[in-house]
């Protein structure tokens, strides 16, 4: 059991030595081989330890990185408020569906419409954020596969 300073006997919370850091995903690193990086790659221990060797860069250098770093950040923040978007549309879909189910009882034509309803949503769910993935790969130099058809369900 942890004492606090003030030797009363009541116990701290427990902190955890060391927090966890987000896992880098498969966006990440095709931004990394496009010799790119993004804020899940900024925090590894590898691009801290580089960061604290580099000798300290001039003004300008300086003023020069963090603009690059910046427009980085903002498509980064981009598509992730572009796939935020994209799941509540789809949850809302999905709770609208439920909804209409649930009020319609058993029907099976209903439940035919409902069914179609749902899938539409969720094609179209996939489709956007396949493209706003694809805007923020093209942002770093990545292209996309052609041929392939964004957002297409196969059930």
């Amino acid at each position: 059991m942890r004492r606090n300073h003030s030797g009363s006997g009541t116990s701290a919370p427990a902190v955890p030595l060391r927090l966890r850091p987000p896992e880098v995903n498969r966006l990440d690193h095709q931004i990394h081989l496009q010799n790119g990086s993004t804020s899940i790659l900024g925090l590894s221990r590898h691009s801290l330890r580089q960061a604290k060797q580099k000798p300290t860069p001039s003004l300008s250098r300086r003023v020069y990185e963090l603009t690059k770093e910046l427009g980085g950040l903002r498509q980064e923040i981009q598509f992730y408020r572009e796939c935020f978007e994209v799941l509540q549309r789809l949850r809302e879909s999905a709770y609208d569906v439920y909804q209409q189910q649930f009020l319609a009882g058993h029907s099976s034509k209903r439940m035919t419409e409902l069914i179609s309803q749902l899938h539409h949503a969720l094609e179209d769910s996939v489709r956007r954020e396949v493209e706003a993935e694809k805007c923020w790969m093209e942002s770093w130099g990545v292209h996309t596969e052609k041929g392939k058809k964004a957002g297409q369900l196969w059930i």
